[in-house]
């Protein structure tokens, strides 16, 4: 029997949250914690007065906090981290930093969200070729099927590889359907192949584990469940991935000794070899000091095993809940499989026709519940502060019948 969800690991003062408030929405915008807006508040004090700005304390000091809670939580080495603007920026740093060469190809699956298609598809005036596979059958359909337990997608990825193929780039969890990939046999089968497996990480970030064991490259804005504001993210590489990369060329991704000075040293490598190699110049220190609080909260509440744990007993408790109604049964034995299979990420999807998507958007909007849709699903969305009382009121919200019609 699965374990019946406990008291929330992340508390619910943490964030500004009021009472009436529901929010189920993490996977378009997170809250930021309440630690996180006070240390932004702090930061911007040295703004209002630079001559009191500490070079160390106030910016390398801000960035390095960063750095080392995001390797903490994603139980990596510091080193390997870099810090980009969002997940494209880290998908940009990639796709204009690989040595492709004309007729190369880029495989992603098909109904990537575009911060995982755009980087791919602009190489093609460099002779790049970027291929969509599609994950399941009937996926591109006019009336394309959800996915199911018995899907296979990292198979038909692995399908999907021809000798051209030099790299693969896929979202760790989909963004409408909320299906979640394997990233060990998928990385294993790239490996096998030749092929350097990338993966757009920001719709599991800060509430789900991955498994990096056979991945290049893992990218995550900051701004949905790891809790920090728009405009931050942070990148793992493994670094010999790292170093067939071309560098951005800014100034901080020079090796430190010489990243001030307008000299530098004649031998070795003109660029740092960690994860600062990659960056593209001077970060947000405002976004950096709110998203290493943010993160640091994220460790001190157990981390990522532990907010999985919750997260995925408490999508197990609304299943049941939701499962007696007639409405709603079908795509609940759908989602119930695939949350059994390790098929899901923090959300559950709902496959809702339009007409009683907007019905359901607009109850919620009068109930200060947050939610979103996005191709045909409804996204209820679950974290580290969501309790046994706010499936209740999910289940109450979904199976009001006096929805307007």
């Amino acid at each position: 029997m699965s374990p019946a969800p406990g008291i929330p690991p992340i508390p619910r003062d943490a964030l500004q949250l009021p009472a009436d408030v529901l929010w189920l929405a993490h996977c378009k915008d997170g809250p930021i914690p309440r630690v996180a807006a006070d240390g932004v508040r702090e930061l911007l004090e040295t703004e209002l007065e630079p001559w009191n700005l500490r070079w160390q304390e106030d910016f390398l000091d801000v960035q390095a906090r960063l750095r080392h809670a995001s390797a903490a939580f994603f139980a990596v080495d510091e080193a390997d981290i870099s810090l980009v603007a969002c997940t494209s920026a880290g998908l940009e740093a990639i796709s204009l930093g690989y040595p492709w060469q004309s007729g190369d190809e880029v495989l992603i699956p098909a109904g990537e969200f575009s911060s995982n298609r755009l980087p791919w598809l602009a190489l093609s005036a460099r002779g790049v070729v970027c291929r969509e596979v599609e994950l399941w059958p009937d996926q591109l359909a006019a009336n394309p099927e959800p996915p199911t337990a018995g899907i296979e997608p990292e198979q038909r990825l692995l399908d999907a590889i021809t000798p051209h193929t030099r790299l693969m780039s896929v979202s760790w969890i989909r963004f409408q359907d909320g299906t979640r990939l394997d990233l060990d046999r998928l990385g294993q089968g790239c490996a096998a192949r030749g092929v350097h497996l990338v993966v757009d990480g920001i719709q599991g970030a800060g509430t789900m584990v991955p498994s990096l064991t056979h991945v290049d490259a893992f990218v995550s804005g900051g701004h949905k469940g790891l809790l920090g504001t728009q405009g931050q993210g942070v990148m793992w590489t493994r670094p010999t991935f790292r170093q067939r990369l071309v560098p951005l060329g800014t100034w901080l991704s020079a090796p430190a000794a010489f990243s001030q000075s307008g000299t530098q040293a004649d031998e070795g490598d003109l660029w740092a070899s960690d994860g600062r190699r990659l960056e593209a110049g001077s970060p947000s220190i405002l976004s950096c000091g709110a998203l290493g609080h943010s993160v640091q909260l994220l460790l001190d509440s157990g981390g990522a095993p532990v907010i999985q744990a919750h997260v995925m007993a408490l999508q197990r408790l609304l299943l049941e809940r939701l499962l007696p109604y007639e409405e709603w049964s079908h795509d609940v034995t759908r989602l119930q499989g695939l949350l059994e299979t390790d098929r899901l990420g923090p959300t559950l999807s709902f496959r809702v026709e339009d007409d009683r998507a907007e019905r359901l958007l607009a109850a919620a909007a009068k109930q200060k519940i947050g939610t979103s849709t996005r191709e045909g699903y409804l996204r209820v969305a679950l974290h580290g502060w969501h309790s046994v009382k706010d499936v209740e009121r999910t289940v109450a919200w979904l199976t009001q019948v006096d929805i307007p019609r």
